[in-house]
């Protein structure tokens, strides 16, 4: 398993528009992604999921990448964070 920490930059944290674009993202991966922010965990690819950790601007999420392709894709995750997040 992989893991990493990201500070959400954005403004409005994560809102749907940025939710819909981490769930799209992580959906074209092959590995299991969870997203835990406090107690709360959400599966990356579920929209609905991600917006009920309720994470806000300077709120610290981390991300556990699980599968055969988790090196890879928590590069790319780590970029689309960078970005996007």
């Amino acid at each position: 398993m992989q893991r990493f920490n990201h500070v959400l930059e954005i403004s409005e944290g994560i809102h749907a528009r940025p939710a819909m674009a981490l769930a799209n993202m992580a959906r074209m991966l092959d590995s299991k992604i969870t997203v835990a922010h406090g107690e709360r965990k959400a599966n990356a690819k579920n929209m609905p999921a991600l917006l009920a950790l309720r994470a806000f601007q300077g709120d610290q999420v981390t991300f556990m990448v699980e599968g055969e392709t988790e090196e890879e894709d928590t590069q790319k995750l780590k970029e689309f964070c960078d970005f996007n997040l």
